[in-house]
């Protein structure tokens, strides 16, 4: 899987390559994913805002929204190059909001980062959190990847939230 990060608003986080890391951990949960592109775009959270709202019917502020792409999603089949990938999916992050998280929650920026990454990446594998109890799996399945990550860098909060 090739990760792809564009800045679409605001800046690039620190975290970048931590979030390359945990994507690539999250991807090895589940059998191995058809080779393609995975683009993570930074953004704000006004951009999330209007997007959660035009896709998702939702008037609220969010920190991450996930786009699977292939045979089951909007996106038309195109020609690609030689070297082109096909796209597996799309993961917008705003990280102004990431800033308000990581202060919310007691943790560093590049924590945060790191859990939005994943939490996006398991989104396009089929997780969901909008029950409790896919929600509770999710967050098995995501905590230990954002503590493998943190711990590989010596960084780690003293709890997960």
């Amino acid at each position: 899987m090739i990760v792809l990060f564009t800045v679409d608003r605001g800046s690039r986080p620190p975290a970048q390559a931590k979030a390359r890391t945990a994507i690539l951990l999250a991807l090895s949960t589940r059998p191995p994913v058809a080779a393609g592109e995975l683009n993570v775009v930074w953004t704000n959270r006004g951009r999330l805002r209007g997007m959660n709202w035009r896709f998702r019917g939702k008037n609220r502020f969010t920190d991450i929204i996930a786009f699977r792409h292939g045979p089951d999603s909007a996106v038309g089949t195109f020609p690609l190059s030689a070297t082109q990938q096909a796209p597996f999916g799309d993961l917008y992050i705003a990280v102004d909001q990431a800033r308000l998280n990581a202060r919310r929650f007691g943790v560093s920026l590049d924590e945060e980062i790191v859990r939005l990454a994943v939490h996006g990446t398991l989104h396009l594998l089929g997780h969901t959190d909008y029950t409790p109890g896919p929600r509770a799996r999710m967050w098995a399945v995501q905590e230990p990847i954002v503590r493998a990550v943190m711990a590989r860098s010596g960084r780690t909060s003293p709890a997960a939230r």
